[in-house]
């Protein structure tokens, strides 16, 4: 496997562990609105890295 690859699916693997949905196909990660998405670090690394983008939702 891609070193890339890899640090990707393990990155995402942490975020879905503390209960972040995730759509990797659409590069979409979803987060609770209200809360900032920026203060977890896997989520800025994947946006940053991987092109991923940010969509609040309501619980």
């Amino acid at each position: 496997m891609n070193k890339r690859l890899k640090r990707r699916a393990n990155i995402l693997y942490r975020l879905r562990k503390k209960g972040v949905r995730c759509v990797t196909r659409e590069r979409v990660i979803f987060y609770p609105y209200g809360k900032d998405p920026m203060a977890v670090v896997q989520i800025v690394r994947l946006c940053r890295e991987f092109g991923f983008g940010v969509q609040l939702e309501i619980e």
